[in-house]
């Protein structure tokens, strides 16, 4: 009997721990001002939404597509944003990075708001996985 009832104690406490983890209300939505842009290679996708987040001075930048991501990691601090890594997936089927060895990135702010990051990315395409070149790409984020 003792057993059974540290059975079901065990129950009771597991349902209770995880009875507050789902999620409740609508989803957060920050929208842009103004809509920015994903290109690489000849295609390219507006910005749904683009979320800019800054600790000290680096600033992280996350562009979502439709579908599709660009992601930017910015040194602030200098006369302009030095860029740290760059990586871009499935844009019409095209992902890519650039940082350290591999490409090449720089980014310009325009206005007080505007990052604009473009540059070289190693790129590989959804239809050829095992083929890699190198191919222009800008990114648009309004933040």
């Amino acid at each position: 009997m003792r057993a059974k009832t540290m059975t079901w104690a065990a129950a009771l406490a597991a349902i209770a721990a995880t009875a507050g983890c789902g999620l409740t209300g609508s989803e957060p939505s920050e929208p842009a001002q103004q809509s920015g842009t994903i290109s690489i290679g000849d295609k390219s996708q507006p910005t749904k939404s683009v979320k800019c987040t800054q600790t000290d001075w680096t600033l992280s930048i996350t562009a979502q597509g439709d579908p599709g991501t660009a992601r930017a990691m910015l040194q602030l601090g200098g006369q302009r944003p030095e860029v740290r890594t760059v990586a871009i997936e499935n844009i019409d089927g095209l992902s890519g990075v650039s940082g350290g060895v591999v490409g090449k990135a720089e980014a310009s702010l325009e206005g007080s708001s505007v990052y604009t990051i473009t540059g070289t990315a190693r790129v590989t395409d959804s239809a050829q996985p095992s083929q890699t070149s190198d191919m222009p790409f800008t990114i648009e984020a309004p933040c």
